[in-house]
């Protein structure tokens, strides 16, 4: 009888060492988000131009927080955000990277425009709005609120001030 509950004993401490070895080194699951354009979802990559002709993808930001700005130089309230964007630019380019994406404008309506006003944060091209059309812009300015991981955490349609930029982006 003694035999017999020894055994048991052990057989129960085995299993129980093995079952926290086993939970110590299983990786936990990894949760991959939705790719869309709604706040919670990882924002869809893509791929365009800069102002210098190179080829620049959202996915090269990743580890980085992206405010990501639809616009085009004939669109009142897109100028009227553009000095608060640029201020944002020279004051919290550490923090956060601006992508400004000008929709269907040529290279150089959209490089007057940003040398008129004194601009200079990052701007990309979708001459062909297809980048537009799959993040469903459907008015401009719109702005996307990305992470770190490229998950969208705001959207906003219209005009963005200074200080909800800095709110938005999760600045101090």
């Amino acid at each position: 009888m003694k035999k017999k509950i020894s055994i048991i004993l052990i057989a129960a401490l085995v299993l129980s060492g093995l079952s926290i070895f086993y939970f110590q080194n299983s990786s936990p699951a990894v949760v991959q988000a939705e790719v869309g354009t709604e706040t919670g979802m990882e924002a869809p990559d893509f791929t365009l131009k800069n102002m210098n002709d190179k080829e620049v993808s959202l996915s090269d930001y990743r580890g980085q927080k992206v405010f990501l700005n639809f616009w085009a130089s004939w669109c009142p309230p897109c100028r009227e955000e553009m000095p608060d964007m640029q201020k944002l630019h020279e004051e919290y380019e550490e923090e956060v990277t601006i992508l400004a994406v000008n929709i269907g404008e040529t290279k150089s309506t959209a490089a007057n425009f940003m040398m008129q006003n004194g601009l200079n944060f990052p701007v990309l091209l979708d001459t062909d709005k297809s980048t537009a059309q799959n993040y469903l812009v459907r008015g401009i300015p719109t702005s996307y609120f990305l992470n770190e991981d490229g998950i969208i955490t705001n959207k906003v349609v219209g005009a963005v001030s200074y200080e909800k930029m800095l709110e938005l982006n999760e600045i101090e």
